[in-house]
């Protein structure tokens, strides 16, 4: 089952560049807007703490490959490295006032969320944030060598839930390659942050 982190911007404080990479710190000095850095710095460390949950390791000690597929600069998708186990399988997403991560120990996983304003017209978001949440999970699935069935659309498609986000005006999707369903479970940081109804 999937576990979905839910954080909102108010939440990015400078002291979580801490627990960051020099790679993760970079990118996040790099953006222009204030808002940009923002979503940079709590993407990167909502994905850390959310995996420190789950492994015997502090959020500083994870270690995060931003390899892009493409072009080799540390730009791409992020992807856990571990020795000797295998490595849960994560994706980050953001947009507005809010960022969202997704962990599975199953395989390949896609989240996201968009800010329903943002999107090219009423009504569009549902299928947008199940598109892109879909296409996440398959093209890590292809990087890491599981270009299997279960990439198949049919396959994605099975797999592909809508998410209630705790702000009202965004919609959410989590697609999970590896599962029959899209079961999940939720949580919010910072601990009793619930935004204006518990994600689920």
């Amino acid at each position: 089952m999937a576990v979905v982190w839910w954080s909102s911007l108010a939440a990015a404080d400078r002291d979580l560049l801490a627990m960051l990479d020099d790679t993760e710190r970079a990118r996040v000095e790099s953006l222009e807007r204030a808002a940009d850095r923002g979503r940079s710095l709590l993407g990167a460390a909502l994905l850390r703490m959310a995996l420190a949950a789950r492994l015997p390791v502090g959020p500083a000690e994870v270690v995060i490959d931003r390899t892009c597929i493409e072009c080799g600069a540390p730009h791409g998708a992020p992807r856990v490295v571990l020795a000797g186990t295998p490595a849960p399988w994560v994706s980050v997403s953001h947009s507005g006032l809010l960022v969202v991560v997704a962990v599975s120990e199953r395989g390949p996983v896609g989240v996201d969320v968009q800010r329903e304003s943002d999107l090219p017209g009423p009504g569009t978001g549902r299928e947008w944030v199940r598109r892109e949440a879909a296409l996440k999970a398959t093209t890590a699935a292809r990087r890491d060598g599981h270009a299997t069935a279960r990439c198949t659309a049919a396959a994605v498609a099975a797999a592909t839930a809508d998410l209630r986000p705790p702000l009202a005006g965004y919609a959410a999707a989590l697609a999970a390659l590896g599962e029959s369903d899209s079961r999940h479970s939720a949580r919010c940081w910072p601990a009793g942050w619930t935004g204006e109804g518990a994600a689920s």
